[in-house]
């Protein structure tokens, strides 16, 4: 794979070039689909300027799922830079020139946040040091799409009016995917990226939780820190001068949302991606976990008549077919919490385990996740996360790692819920 990169006015361009070995369909699941994107950059960007070691990053995010042997970046990269690619083993990253001073933050720098808008977002976000920047891809919509911007768009507009320093990027980086998406889960950073030098940040943290960092609600817990996608984008983005700031992965969504209620910010925050600011569209499965996490949450009752509404949401049925279900962690939380009669709210306690299971170290912070914070922050944010949250102690911690969904997965009454639960769902 060949990249080439040109500015025009405050546009940058990347084309992607393929070669004969790339691989196109990497699986059967996603493909390359456009063969260049744009970031709409403010007054003052210029790609001459821009730090080749920052351009590579983007690049590499870009397109690390399509490339062959060989990816060829628009510049020449630092020394440093590029032996931090080599925790890259399935292909080649070049050119390299040994001239190149590395990116080396500041001491006026600050940390930057990819913002998406969504609860665990503007958790991340509240937690962080007051001038922390704000940067936010803003997608561009295609003919079709569900995704409607107004929320995170309001959201954003809603921070700068309080002071907040954020920045609306609009990039078509995700049509490079078909089905449209991020090619790696960390590309939604890419603007913040070509913004480091610009805008002298020195971190770049994310809305990652625990469920997604460290299989919290997945088949079994794994040890994030020392798995191969931290070792992988932890070493690139520190040999990039701009380490990972992941504030939020000691916290599960359980946590973050409770963040969100005790700290007034429900209001500035959204995680439905279809409906409009303050009102989600009541019809996705993150409308239905956060609906009736929310309302456990506050200490409220839920009532028949929402997990009525809830019941009859397609992409929440579909979801609820699975096994393991996406987030079971959570809704083993939410279900434990559920004293109703509701017949499928019942069904779906018993298969995930809610009527066995408490998980009340989901309100906890887990402490190992220091380690991943950015030293700049850490005393900060762990001090604003305890604030409201507890911090685990060891025999919680024990519960944590010791999360193993294998057992249940085989487990015939399990199975047998399962597919009650299937039955009665369709």
């Amino acid at each position: 794979m060949r990249v080439l990169a040109k500015q025009k006015s405050n546009i940058l361009i990347l084309d992607f070039i393929p070669d004969a070995d790339d691989r196109l369909v990497p699986t059967e699941k996603y493909s390359m689909a456009k063969r260049r994107c744009e970031f709409h950059l403010p007054n003052g960007f210029s790609l001459e300027e821009l730090h080749a070691d920052h351009l590579g990053l983007v690049c590499i995010m870009l397109c690390f799922p399509f490339v062959g042997s060989n990816l060829l970046l628009p510049k020449p990269i630092s020394e440093k830079f590029y032996q931090s690619t080599k925790v890259v083993s399935r292909f080649n990253i070049g050119p390299v020139d040994e001239s190149i001073e590395p990116y080396i933050a500041t001491l006026d720098s600050r940390p930057s946040l990819a913002f998406s808008g969504g609860v665990d977002s503007v958790a991340a976000l509240s937690i962080m040091p007051e001038d922390t920047v704000c940067v936010f891809l803003d997608r561009p919509i295609r003919k079709g799409s569900l995704y409607d911007k107004d929320a995170p768009i309001e959201i954003c507009k809603n921070f700068m009016s309080l002071g907040r320093e954020v920045y609306m990027i609009h990039s078509d980086l995700e049509y490079l995917r078909s089905p449209i998406g991020f090619p790696v889960d960390v590309a939604n950073s890419a603007p913040a990226v070509l913004l480091s030098e610009l805008l002298s940040f020195k971190s770049i943290a994310f809305g990652t939780i625990s469920e997604s960092a460290y299989g919290l609600g997945h088949k079994k817990y794994r040890d994030y820190p020392n798995g191969n996608h931290y070792r992988t984008w932890g070493s690139m983005f520190k040999g990039a001068g701009i380490p990972l700031n992941l504030t939020v992965a000691g916290l599960s969504e359980v946590a973050t949302s409770k963040i969100i209620i005790d700290a007034g910010l429900s209001n500035l925050s959204q995680s439905c991606i279809r409906g409009k600011i303050g009102e989600p569209c009541r019809n996705c499965w993150k409308c239905f976990r956060k609906i009736l996490l929310d309302t456990v949450l506050r200490g409220n009752k839920i009532t028949d008549k929402v997990l009525d509404e809830m019941f009859t949401i397609k992409e929440a049925i579909h979801h609820l077919k699975e096994f393991p279900i996406k987030h079971e962690n959570v809704l083993t939380y939410i279900t434990s919490k559920y004293n109703g009669d509701h017949f499928l709210m019942n069904l779906l306690k018993k298969r995930v385990r809610g009527d066995k299971l408490q998980l009340s170290w989901l309100e906890c912070w887990n402490s190992e996740s220091a380690m991943i914070l950015h030293p700049s922050s850490k005393e900060h944010v762990i001090q604003s996360i305890l604030e409201i949250v507890d911090e685990m102690d060891e025999k919680t911690r024990l519960l944590m790692r010791n999360w193993d969904m294998t057992e249940m997965l085989e487990s015939p009454e399990y199975i047998k819920l399962k597919d009650q639960l299937i039955e009665h769902l369709s």
